[in-house]
């Protein structure tokens, strides 16, 4: 009979990582992201997770849930022998499509940064909104890309509902692939011309965003784990919607684990492109990462765990 194993130790290591330029958002700028990794120590294994915020909220944020669920699934995968994505869900599709995440915020700057990526292999492009000069900005973004390109944007929640038509309307010729979050509801954008993404109102009313959302954005740090983002993202295949899964800025871990899911989701059918490319916004990072996009596309390795260095 097998030796039981012990259950695992686990240790905290705050961090503070730093962007390469600020992210100016509808709710601010962000400048630094601040967390912590979770260690889980089993044998002579070590699974790996991360969360943003502090430690002494460990485990009782989403964050911190995430995290927890996200070592002891690195742990378990390793384990097995597999991949964390194929421990999710045995079908993963181990190649994920990225969208990238744009930040520039002069418009000069901001057409080299959209035809940079496009020469990257980004084919799917997202824009913050609900800042300034919305149509003028992601015009440029559109002129820069050019028209095969998809271009997202996210408006963070900020919008009332007539002013979010009236934004969209004036979008739509510019061919938006997406819109997230435009009000924190989004009731009242019945006839809107840009289809609506569920993006922060998914932790907190997950029933409202299955009915008037016609795509769900999941980041599992912000739900309390991967394994109930998958389960969300289930219910939402089921009910005919599309899922974005996406990182909150995260360090190399987390954006691993976010990748790992998206693998697991590309199972249940073809989704739009995933929000994976955030690190390349850091200035620095936990560790390296073979899961950085590479033509646009998130290679999830063929190792046991997150795949991640020591």
């Amino acid at each position: 009979m097998p030796a039981r194993l012990a259950a695992p130790r686990y240790q905290l290591r705050p961090y503070r990582l730093r962007l390469r330029h600020p992210l100016r958002t509808s709710r601010g700028v962000i400048e630094v992201r601040e967390g912590y990794v979770v260690l889980a120590h089993e044998g002579g294994l070590i699974g790996r997770g991360e969360a943003l915020g502090f430690a002494d909220e460990f485990p009782h944020t989403p964050a911190a849930r995430f995290a927890l669920e996200l070592a002891q699934l690195d742990l378990q995968a390793q384990r097995e022998g597999i991949p964390l994505a194929r421990l999710l869900e045995p079908r993963a599709v181990l190649t994920v499509p990225a969208s990238a995440l744009l930040c520039a915020e002069a418009m000069p700057e901001l057409a080299r940064e959209a035809h940079a990526a496009t020469a990257e292999g980004y084919s799917t492009l997202k824009l913050k909104v609900a800042t300034a000069n919305d149509y003028a900005r992601a015009a440029v973004v559109r002129d820069a890309a050019g028209p095969a390109t998809r271009l997202r944007i996210d408006a963070n929640g900020a919008w009332e509902p007539a002013e979010a038509l009236r934004h969209l309307r004036e979008l739509a010729p510019l061919q938006i692939e997406l819109c997230e979050q435009p009000t924190p509801d989004l009731r009242g954008l019945a006839g809107a011309p840009i289809p609506l993404a569920a993006d922060e109102m998914v932790a907190s009313d997950p029933d409202g965003a299955l009915e008037r959302a016609q795509i769900l954005v999941l980041k599992p740090m912000q739900l309390g784990g991967v394994m109930t983002a998958l389960r969300l993202a289930r219910r939402a295949v089921q009910h005919g919607l599309s899922v974005v899964v996406t990182t909150s800025l995260e360090g190399a871990i987390g954006r691993a684990g976010a990748a790992h899911l998206a693998a697991a989701v590309l199972a249940l059918g073809a989704q739009p492109a995933a929000g994976l490319a955030t690190g390349r916004l850091l200035a620095e990072d936990l560790c390296a990462d073979p899961l950085a996009p590479r033509g646009g596309v998130v290679r999830i390795p063929d190792q046991p765990g997150l795949g991640l260095p020591p």
